[in-house]
């Protein structure tokens, strides 16, 4: 192809738009989390796999060493296991959570069942990494704060972490814009008003819960840590918030901090 009929190709291509799109293109609205888009059914990502796309796989790799609090079966290990390393914390055994039977094999990862927050056997200077996320909601704010106060040395400078914390107030705001937030709100009025009939007859898990609700140690239950109140402990510890919450979902914030 001459420069000549390059030129006049591209010319051509410039030229195929002026009748298309009248008004604009409009994909949709991307400040909308549930907005329609041409993408349709494939349109829509799990806050799972969000969370692992923005939290875990831009910063684990294979010279990373990275701790996991609160690992249960393993599910966000086996996101870990491209790491160099992969240490596990869990208030329960390995063995009661079935860890190595779902996440397999793995010589790069070490198990420890603890019953304190002192993280003794983890090695000073060394990890690069910190991930939890469904863990820390269950553990109270004096709990977090021994946690982050006693890995403090373990980190080495520049380690990142992410850590998801109960925010009632956050918690509160998503049931009460649930149906905008709903992934079923793109869908046909049909498909939304059988979904609402199901929630009549099967109550929906989620449940407003109170600001003045005390620590009293519980099977299972949130404690509110609210995501300011734990950056400013995190400051106070010397750690640096790089964000407040990553927005990977609407109802629990996951916190990004860095040991400088």
């Amino acid at each position: 192809m001459t420069k000549s009929e390059a030129e006049a190709r591209l010319q051509a291509e410039l030229k195929s738009f002026d009748t298309l799109w009248k008004g604009g293109y409009f994909e949709g609205d991307p400040l909308d989390p549930m907005a329609r888009s041409n993408y349709r059914e494939l349109g829509y990502m799990s806050v799972l796999h969000v969370t692992y796309l923005m939290c875990i796989k831009p910063y684990v790799h294979e010279k990373t060493v990275a701790l996991e609090i609160g690992p249960g079966r393993g599910a966000w290990t086996r996101c870990l296991l491209p790491a160099k390393e992969v240490w596990c914390l869990d208030a329960l055994p390995a063995q009661y959570n079935q860890f190595w039977e779902y996440v397999g094999k793995a010589p790069q990862v070490k198990y420890f069942h603890v019953s304190d927050f002192r993280c003794e056997m983890l090695p000073e200077n060394h990890f690069d990494y910190l991930f939890s996320f469904g863990c820390l909601c269950h553990v109270s704010f004096a709990g977090i704060t021994e946690y982050m106060r006693n890995l403090h040395s373990k980190f080495r400078s520049g380690a990142h972490g992410f850590i998801l914390v109960a925010d009632y107030e956050k918690h509160n705001a998503a049931l009460e814009h649930f149906d905008h937030f709903s992934v079923l709100r793109p869908f046909p009025k049909p498909m939304r008003l059988a979904a609402a009939t199901y929630r009549t007859f099967k109550p929906h898990s989620f449940h407003k819960l109170s600001l003045d609700e005390d620590d009293t140690p519980r099977p299972g239950r949130w404690y509110h840590a609210g995501t300011a109140r734990t950056c400013e402990m995190l400051e106070s510890l010397n750690y640096r918030v790089v964000n407040q919450d990553m927005q990977v979902n609407h109802r629990d914030p996951v916190i990004h901090f860095v040991k400088d």
